[in-house]
């Protein structure tokens, strides 16, 4: 699952990938735009800060979108939230369910690795049927 804070990698906007580092010169902090010596929101990010993306690396410029307020007083922005590390749960998993045609070392294996996530025995839901089945009891009732 993605989380709904970050923005997917195909939503992701050069800006976005831009302001995921401190600024060298202005010492914006990562999650804000680039700042003027007059204390405004830049019109452009400053080259060092910009080329650190690396597709970003041979611009001569990288304009900031109208939507971060160029001219407009600075205020820090929201520091982009610290990545998820894959090899934990998410949040979002509240249930587990695994399914198989036949009971046996493939079932065991699936409600295995759902409670090495970390999902409790109680929310994990289980069943034997066909993948022709469309109506699915257990999957239905959560």
């Amino acid at each position: 699952m993605t989380d709904p804070q970050q923005p997917s990698p195909t939503d992701r906007s050069d800006a976005d990938d831009v302001e995921q580092h401190a600024c060298p010169k202005c010492d914006a902090p990562p999650g804000s735009p680039c700042r003027s010596r007059g204390g405004a929101v830049a019109s452009a990010y400053h080259t060092r800060r910009f080329t650190r993306v690396p597709r970003l690396k041979k611009a001569l410029r990288g304009p900031t979108p109208a939507d971060r307020g160029p001219g407009r007083p600075w205020r820090p922005g929201t520091p982009p939230p610290a990545p998820i590390d894959p090899d934990l749960p998410s949040a979002d998993i509240r249930i587990g369910y695994a399914r198989c045609s036949t009971l046996g070392p493939e079932l065991d294996s699936q409600l295995d690795a759902l409670s090495k996530h970390g999902i409790p025995g109680d929310k994990i839901f289980s069943e034997k049927i066909s993948t022709r089945v469309r109506v699915r009891p257990k999957f239905g009732r959560h």
